[in-house]
């Protein structure tokens, strides 16, 4: 018995985590680019990710910059909140679900109704992040 994964060759990205014969896992019942390892580590966890050469590593954690937490809802430039030090190639999933990849470094929020907005940001070798930004009415 060995603990397991089974990960996205491409991404690095563990899709499952168990403990069992290795020889009873067929990677492709996840899809057609899915590795497995056996993995010896300090238990299995879903806070591991995948190096290209097949090293099993813990996921950090983001060190995003947040410049408010909270804006007034009236959509003007003046008033948003900035985020920084997003690492290239982050998604970004905004309030209304339309997902972006954050290609240079930071976002940018801002909005019209009032309301906590939930941005939520994922990158393979970080833990997933969310972010509130508490939009106030307008005085």
């Amino acid at each position: 018995m060995n603990d397991y994964i089974v990960y996205s060759v491409a991404t690095g990205k563990v899709h499952s985590v168990g403990v069992g014969s290795v020889d009873d896992v067929d990677p492709l019942v996840f899809g057609e680019d899915m590795g497995l390892l056996a993995y010896t580590g300090a238990g299995v966890s879903d806070a591991l990710y995948v190096l290209p050469n097949g090293s099993v590593q813990q996921r950090g954690l983001f060190s995003l910059l947040v410049s408010t937490s909270q804006i007034t809802a009236s959509g003007l430039i003046e008033d948003e909140c900035a985020i920084t030090n997003i690492p290239a190639g982050t998604t970004v999933e905004w309030p209304d679900g339309q997902i972006d990849i954050v290609t240079d470094g930071e976002v940018r929020f801002a909005v019209d109704l009032p309301g906590a907005y939930i941005l939520k940001f994922t990158a393979v070798a970080y833990l997933d992040k969310e972010i509130t930004i508490a939009a106030i009415p307008a005085a």
